[in-house]
């Protein structure tokens, strides 16, 4: 038998390799069993009017929506003619107009998606988590952004998707590897599938879903609370306009609802439902009940109730219900499920599964330090807790009420509240998600619609779909919508239409060398709360929005121009970096006059749309191409002063007679090519006919130019005894 004898420089290598592989494997068990935690946050409905109806993911009945539902990966949202709904998760919120059919695919840290098989929708995003990515999918391509973002999106069903961007770069993929970059005021049009075929437009103005975003916007800015609470509490904009916050000795600041009842108590006025993957999620009725029942605590403060956020400055993780259930009521022949909410500095304890990582999260970042409240390291096998909140802020409901997202709280004695105990989770069978029925039926069709990724490949409106590719279909470019002409490709196009139909594919290096427009100033990434602490007092007028779109979209239409304003309709017709085009045969040519010099940093005047006061209108907003036409036929303000004032024939007829000072004949306009007549005797008193004739020879060599200032009269000369004079 032949044995090895290992080198004591090997075994050292072995023992490594084997220490390594020992402490390689708990990590990737608990990288494994931190992949399968909650998401840190969930997306709600903050706001809506008209028939809005939801189809739960796994479900084929549609349901009527509501204020403050939880929205889960999966869920499909469509609006009627009337609907009109807002979709929020942390600083993003998705405006969504009538006769639209959206689903959200993806919620969590890495990305935020959703797809869109028709309509029209108004993404604002104030700021995304470091290395997080949004995406909205659509029959015809992709938007995606990293940053901040301003997007508006329509979806015609007959194969054409618009994409039209107001603040921060954003990119548009389709099928076929296409790839085109957007900056600030362009708008993009992709038909077809399989072969896609874009084509740039004009920018639209704006219609009722642009002006309510705005004022959504401002709603968002105007709020305080902000500066008490993490950006990334969903909802907690809603607080100011229904609550005032207090600075407590104990706890910090609180904020106290108003306009409630005096036995008014959190987690009484609303109902629970099922949700993958928290499990029972807490859903209350009043307009602002959302982020104080999925963040912070809740304390009885001198006969009345009010909430603790967590800390400011760390990422607050999403609860679906910050409570204890509890339960082994007395037998009185009714199964009920009681619960309480959570006091400052109590910890919770998930009914759903996940890490203890995520128990530590989920409790550190919604615990705030203070006089009374100590935060912990680790909120894992913490017992005997004395709940603050066990007595006064009590609840039950029978168990069928409770599975099926019915409301109504049952009475129970106190005696027996005494003898319940707490429980880990409800003993109650899942229930239905939608508790209330559509008012009228929903028109989209049954099947799941099939959008276009990031990637390029074909998939289905819901999560889970194995992605294709898309099969090679020639269909006809569609027409621009009502109102939207076909633009020039601007500088960063990576495409130029074809001369068959479709587009051909230009050097996307040489399109980077290019002079690329500025792009709007746009908010760190972040949101509003890096302007934190003062986001209420340092605030901008628009949350994101370039202040100045409707004046860059003339500035760029300016930029190239040359020469005399006057000229300016040829100069549009020009394409940029393109030298004006050159005099027409048998005229002569006229010299170049010095184009007026532009201040430095004078702003624009902003554009207006008819009918609308300049302070309410959106910046977003831009003027048809008939406007611009009337305004670009007229000169600008400044060009007036080199222009000379209006005289009578008279007085025309003696300025030619006048001298130029040298200094000015370079700024003098070039005067008419024909015989000017002689001044009438009784007006010009006639000079000897040397004068005269000195004064006619001079105006040819200066080449007939009309004079600015009357010529100064000059006294006879007088010849000295030398025949010098003086």
């Amino acid at each position: 038998m032949r044995t090895f004898a290992l080198s004591p420089i090997r075994m050292i290598c072995l023992m490594s390799a084997a220490a390594v592989l020992l402490a390689i494997a708990p990590t990737s068990a608990q990288t494994q069993q931190y992949q399968n935690d909650p998401p840190d946050q969930a997306a709600r409905i903050s706001w809506i009017s008209g028939q809005v109806s939801v189809e739960p993911m796994g479900s084929t009945e549609w349901g009527q929506a509501y204020d403050n539902l939880t929205i889960a990966p999966g869920d499909r949202i469509y609006t009627d003619a009337d609907g009109r709904a807002e979709i929020q998760i942390g600083q993003t919120y998705l405006r969504i107009g009538p006769n639209t059919d959206i689903s959200l695919t993806q919620a969590d840290e890495s990305e935020i998606a959703f797809g869109m098989a028709q309509g029209s929708v108004h993404l604002r995003a104030f700021g995304l988590w470091q290395g997080q990515h949004f995406d909205l999918s659509t029959p015809n391509g992709n938007v995606g952004f990293e940053q901040v973002g301003d997007l508006r999106i329509d979806v015609d069903p007959n194969g054409a998707t618009v994409f039209t961007n107001y603040g921060g770069p954003a990119d548009i993929t389709a099928a076929g590897d296409f790839d085109q970059p957007m900056d600030v005021n362009q708008s993009l049009q992709l038909s077809g599938v399989n072969p896609v075929y874009p084509q740039w437009l004009q920018i639209g103005s704006a219609d009722d879903l642009d002006m309510w975003s705005q004022q959504r916007d401002r709603q968002i800015l105007d709020s305080n609370s902000y500066q008490y609470v993490s950006q990334d509490v969903t909802g907690a904009a809603d607080l100011s306009y229904y609550g005032d916050w207090s600075d407590d000795a104990d706890y910090g600041d609180v904020w106290y609802p108003r306009s409630v009842s005096y036995d008014w108590a959190p987690y009484h006025n609303g109902h629970w439902i099922y949700r993958d993957p928290w499990g029972w999620v807490w859903v209350e009725a009043e307009p602002w009940g959302y982020a104080p029942f999925h963040y912070g605590r809740w304390v009885f403060l001198r006969g009345r109730w009010g909430w603790v956020p967590g800390p400011r400055h760390v990422r607050n993780v999403w609860s679906p219900a910050l409570v204890v259930f509890a339960g082994g009521f007395p037998s009185s022949g009714i199964s009920l499920t009681a619960w309480f909410p959570l006091g400052p500095g109590e910890p919770f304890r998930p009914w759903y599964r996940c890490s203890p990582r995520y128990i530590n999260q989920v409790n550190i970042t919604n615990i705030r330090a203070s006089r009374v409240v100590v935060v912990r390291n680790t909120y894992v096998n913490i017992t005997n807790v004395t709940y603050v909140n066990r007595d006064r802020g009590f609840a039950a409901m029978r168990r069928d009420d409770f599975a099926n997202g019915r409301r109504g709280l049952v009475r129970v004695d106190a005696r027996d509240m005494h003898q319940v105990r707490v429980v880990d989770r409800p003993d109650v069978n899942r229930g239905v998600f939608v508790a209330r029925p559509v008012g009228r039926p929903v028109r989209v069709a049954g099947t799941d619609p099939t959008l276009i990724n990031q990637r390029g490949k074909m998939v289905g409106m819901r999560p889970g779909r194995v992605e294709q590719a898309p099969p090679v279909r020639r269909v006809e470019p569609a027409r621009p919508p009502r109102g939207r002409e076909v633009v020039p490709p601007p500088s960063n196009s990576r495409f130029r239409p074809g001369q068959n139909g479709g587009y051909e594919r230009t050097n996307p290096g040489a399109q980077q060398q290019n002079n690329r427009p500025d792009r709007a100033p746009v908010r760190p990434q972040g949101g509003p709360a890096q302007a934190l602490p003062g986001y209420n007092n340092e605030r901008p007028q628009q949350p994101g929005y370039n202040d100045n779109r409707g004046n860059d979209r003339q500035n760029q239409d300016r930029g190239n121009q040359k020469g005399n304003n006057n000229n300016r309709g040829n100069d549009r017709g020009q394409q940029p970096n393109q030298p004006p085009a050159a005099s027409q045969p048998g005229q002569p040519e006229q010299p170049r006059q010095p184009a007026p010099v532009r201040p430095v940093g004078r702003p624009e005047r902003p554009v207006e749309m008819p009918g609308q006061n300049r302070n309410d209108a959106p910046n977003y907003q831009q003027p048809r191409q008939n406007d611009r036409n009337q305004q670009d036929s007229q000169p600008p303000q400044e060009n007036r002063t080199n222009q000379p004032p209006q005289r009578n024939e008279q007085q025309q007829q003696m300025r030619r007679f006048e001298q130029v000072p040298p200094q000015q004949q370079n700024e003098r306009v070039q005067p008419r090519q024909e015989p000017r007549p002689q001044p009438p005797s009784n007006v010009y008193r006639p000079e000897p006919q040397r004068r005269q004739d000195n004064v006619q020879q001079n105006r040819n060599d200066r080449g007939n130019q009309t004079n600015d200032k009357k010529e100064e009269k000059k006294p006879k000369k007088d010849h000295g005894p030398k025949g010098r004079p003086r």
